[in-house]
């Protein structure tokens, strides 16, 4: 990383740190027209960072890796897979982009699905790296799963950051996956569906939901048993919650990790952080507002605003804030001189930059 940072100027890195910046304090579209005028800077400075593209690309996953290698020193964490949609209905032209669900509008949409892996100690998540999810339709025979993408991103971080578990919905619980994880010895806990059939010690084959084992009886609210599923033998636990709308419904996780049975709920829970992360990514970030046609510009700007968060998570940190948007509140009541200090130092921190 240091020889990259070796071929970024000194003036390439003040315009980086001017447009991360500008992402949390514009309170306008995140485009580079919008951020350059809050700024009071030219639109051509601004856009010369996603001109860096090349070497911008090659950068950022070390450099996020970084940024969360030095806060697990605090407190050992864990990596998060899941997919996020970013909407882009404006731009016909952008390669790529298909007929998405959009979660917000409870509608389709146009725009992009992405897998993204970020690590979380619950006090502080840090966005890793991501791809793109492209349809089968756009890409055919190049087409991967999300397990497919996800495999990689999971080895971009093993021997760089300490990691107790890797956390993921039941859309990453496939079977390639755990046959991924369980021979590399890297411990999981996901969500499973019910309809997945296991073999249990007594011969039982059956679905998740009708293995006499994992039923819960009278006040039973945890369950946990071992079997096999696929020539694998894992944890299987079935749990009965309460949602938001005081309604029970049950929850069955998969798991390569021996601890007590209510323990995977409560593990599984901790990916919620990284939903967080996405919602404060598209409603304070930008993350879906750039306005280029061009998908590594599009790349450097969802990276860019990896590098935001990140440093909202850190003054979040330091000021023992509830979340990252209380951290934006306050900085938008300083100079923005102060702001750019801040951030400055944020980066000098964790040797970012040369």
């Amino acid at each position: 990383m240091k020889q990259l940072l070796k071929i970024l100027t000194k003036k390439t890195i003040k315009n980086f740190l001017f447009y991360t910046l500008g992402l949390i304090l514009n309170k306008e579209k995140k485009t580079c027209t919008k951020i350059a005028k809050f700024l009071g800077i030219t639109h051509d400075r601004l856009y010369g960072i996603l001109n860096k593209t090349n070497t911008l690309l090659l950068l950022f996953p070390s450099l996020m890796l970084s940024i969360a290698k030095r806060f697990s020193k605090e407190k050992k964490g864990w990596l998060i897979i899941d997919y996020t949609t970013m909407s882009k209905p404006f731009i016909k032209l952008l390669a790529g982009a298909y007929t998405i669900y959009n979660t917000s509008l409870g509608m389709p949409d146009r725009g992009f699905n992405l897998v993204v892996i970020a690590w979380s100690n619950g006090s502080v998540t840090i966005p890793l790296q991501f791809e793109w999810y492209f349809h089968k339709d756009i890409v055919g025979k190049d087409f991967k799963t999300k397990t497919e993408i996800g495999i990689p991103l999971i080895k971009c971080c093993l021997g760089k950051i300490p990691f107790r578990y890797v956390l993921f919905d039941a859309h990453y619980a496939t079977i390639n996956m755990l046959k991924f994880l369980c021979p590399m010895r890297i411990g999981f806990v996901a969500k499973i569906p019910r309809n997945r059939k296991i073999t249990t010690k007594a011969n039982q084959f059956d679905r998740l939901e009708n293995i006499q084992q994992l039923k819960l009886l009278r006040n039973e609210r945890s369950k946990r048993i071992i079997a096999n599923y696929h020539v694998m033998w894992l944890y299987f636990s079935h749990h009965k919650r309460k949602n938001k709308n005081n309604i029970y419904t049950d929850t069955f996780i998969i798991s390569n990790i021996d601890i007590y049975p209510k323990a995977y709920y409560e593990i599984y829970r901790q990916r919620w952080n990284i939903e967080e992360m996405f919602r404060t990514m598209k409603q304070l970030l930008g993350f879906a507002d750039c306005q280029s046609i061009d998908l590594d510009k599009q790349r450097s700007h969802i990276f860019c605003i990896f590098f935001s968060y990140s440093f909202l998570q850190s003054e979040k940190h330091k000021k023992s804030l509830k979340n990252p948007e209380a951290a934006e509140k306050l900085l938008r009541e300083l100079k923005l001189n102060t702001a750019m200090l801040r951030i400055t130092t944020f980066s000098e921190n964790f040797q970012c930059f040369a």
